[in-house]
């Protein structure tokens, strides 16, 4: 299903864009580039909610463009529930809107909340907080980290990353290529129609520098956002070139130099991105058929009803289980927050999990017990007295691997332990 939401997403973005007098070849050049990106096809295929908010992002910036406050209001609080992020995208709209007519995102806004109001309610008697549990456990702030977003080094690591949302990461020889070319069809868009097509310039910018602050964890979903607006660009930009050319070279010879400066270019994209893409196609969906979906199946046939299983990924391994998750990052088990909150060291939380709830069962990646290493930094057993009172409690039940998969592939191993 969710390759079919990406599909629309593209569909989303050429209307859109054509509306506003964007080129057909513009337009339908954003398509291909995301239909053949490496991280937009892996979410898609991985079954992941990202296609669903990029066609919101798509549907709302057409709804902007032709004037539909309502439409794009449902939209926007769509896109709040699907990921709380998307209230970024939501608040550049509604200002969008604002800046061409207030009374008209008045209405809008109070679509958007009317949208989210259910969950409001449900969340807050259910949770007691309205706000997502998963961005409340992601922005934990742990001792000792309370600066670390004021490091130079941080920074530095974060901006590489978000670069990396643009298409190309900045070591790589095209990025000043890309760079060039984005910013021309940046500047494209703002003069051709800037009441409608500015939030698609400032986005990547804003959403860089909120989840930055917001102390967002660098997951490679998380940038699909911005490489939505950015193909855009690229692909106006690279049109724009064409046309470039067309004004500065003579009429003889322009047609065939420009195809074959955008065929060279094409080529070397598709050169760069498609071998890249079909072998992490076919790694992504043996891990996710081979290792998570099997240990959720496992899980089902073999342990009771009522078991309490622990474990890091809950998307595959539980829904197949369809057994009560505790999960370690704490996304859908508030407790576990509090646990994050009073301690720097993941093997502490780890340790208070297990004493806390007591789990019947526990997946862990393979490598965490044998080498003693939490998955995300540090120790998992803190003392030998630890891990030694860990065997003791819990014993290994079942390894799953994924075909081919070697040593080194570190989160394609997946063990089950029972607590004895």
């Amino acid at each position: 299903v969710m390759p079919v939401f990406g599909l629309m997403a593209g569909a989303a973005a050429y209307f859109a864009l054509t509306k506003r007098g964007v080129s057909k070849a513009a337009a339908g050049l954003a398509m291909f580039f995301l239909y053949t990106h490496l991280a937009f096809i892996r979410t898609g295929i991985g079954g992941m909610e990202t296609p669903v908010a990029l066609l919101l992002m798509g549907l709302s910036l057409w709804a902007l463009g032709g004037n539909r406050p309502i439409a794009m209001g449902v939209f926007c609080g769509l896109l709040v529930l699907c990921r709380i992020d998307g209230s970024i995208w939501a608040a550049i709209m509604m200002l969008a809107l604002g800046l061409k007519s207030w009374r008209k995102a008045a209405v809008s806004t109070l679509t958007a909340f009317l949208v989210v109001l259910p969950w409001i309610v449900f969340a807050t008697i259910y949770f007691g907080n309205f706000l997502p549990n998963s961005m409340l456990a992601k922005a934990v702030v742990r001792p000792g980290r309370e600066s670390i977003l004021l490091t130079g080094r941080n920074m530095l690591v974060y901006a590489l990353w978000y670069v990396k949302g643009t298409g190309f990461r900045a070591n790589m020889c095209l990025f000043p290529l890309w760079l060039a070319v984005g910013s021309l069809g940046a500047r494209r868009l703002l003069r051709q129609c800037p009441k409608d097509l500015w939030p698609v310039v400032v986005f990547p910018f804003v959403y860089a520098l909120t989840m930055y602050a917001g102390r967002s964890p660098r997951f490679e979903w998380y940038l699909l956002p911005i490489t939505y607006t950015c193909m855009i660009m690229l692909a106006v930009g690279i049109i724009e070139v064409y046309r470039v050319i067309d004004r500065l070279i003579p009429s003889r010879a322009r047609t065939p130099i420009a195809a074959s400066i955008i065929t060279a270019a094409l080529l070397c994209y598709c050169g760069l991105a498609v071998p890249t893409m079909i072998k992490h196609m076919s790694r992504t969906a043996t891990s996710e058929d081979q290792v998570r979906t099997q240990v959720g199946k496992w899980l089902k046939d073999n342990t009771p009803r009522h078991a309490l299983v622990a474990m890091e990924a809950i998307g595959y391994q539980g829904y197949y289980s369809e057994r009560r998750i505790v999960d370690f990052p704490g996304l859908v088990t508030p407790k576990v927050i509090e646990f994050k909150r009073s301690t720097a060291e993941n093997g502490r939380v780890f340790e208070d999990v297990l004493q806390f709830f007591k789990p019947d069962y526990i997946v862990l990646r393979s490598y965490e017990v044998d080498t003693n290493h939490h998955f995300n930094g540090g120790l998992l057993f803190l003392t030998p007295e630890k891990k030694r009172r860990f065997a003791e409690t819990y014993h290994e039940v079942r390894r799953f691997s994924a075909p081919g998969s070697g040593p080194r592939d570190l989160l394609d191993h997946l063990t089950i332990y029972r607590r004895r």
